[in-house]
């Protein structure tokens, strides 16, 4: 049974996938989920360039902009889960970015903003170097 949130945040994923649509992009995935995180929207641009889109959306004054709700836990599940799916579809040198999209539906009619390059995988991703006690990587 669908909740009013799934239902609001699949409504938000079809108008940025027919965006992303309008703007010639192919869409390769919808909802792609691994271990804790989700792809809400895998495409790509003419340019061959792979995109991976998370999609926010508001739809009351109470929970603030949606662009802002895309923290450093969140992107780090994000990469996580490109990398899987990079790796399940033979595309690990695929050249790609992380975008956002933010829906405000608090109007008349929504509002969308895409942010292209929103974050970078190398802000994101977890220092795997090991440190010694005096603080020295090795």
């Amino acid at each position: 049974m669908l909740t009013l949130k799934s239902i609001r945040g699949r409504k938000a994923e079809t108008y940025a996938c027919a965006y992303l649509l309008r703007k010639g992009c192919k869409l390769l995935a919808r909802n792609y989920r691994y271990a804790g995180g989700e792809l809400d929207i895998v495409a790509k641009e003419k340019s061959g360039k792979w995109l991976f889109v998370e999609v926010k959306s508001v739809w009351k004054n109470s929970f603030g902009l949606p662009d802002v709700r895309v923290n450093a836990k969140k992107q780090r599940k994000i990469w996580r889960t490109a990398l899987h799916f990079l790796y399940n579809n033979d595309n690990m040198e695929q050249n790609s970015r992380f975008d956002v999209i933010a829906m405000d539906f608090r109007g008349k009619a929504p509002v969308l903003r895409h942010y292209e390059n929103a974050f970078v995988a190398s802000q994101v991703v977890p220092d795997l170097r090991i440190k010694s006690k005096a603080g020295y990587a090795h």
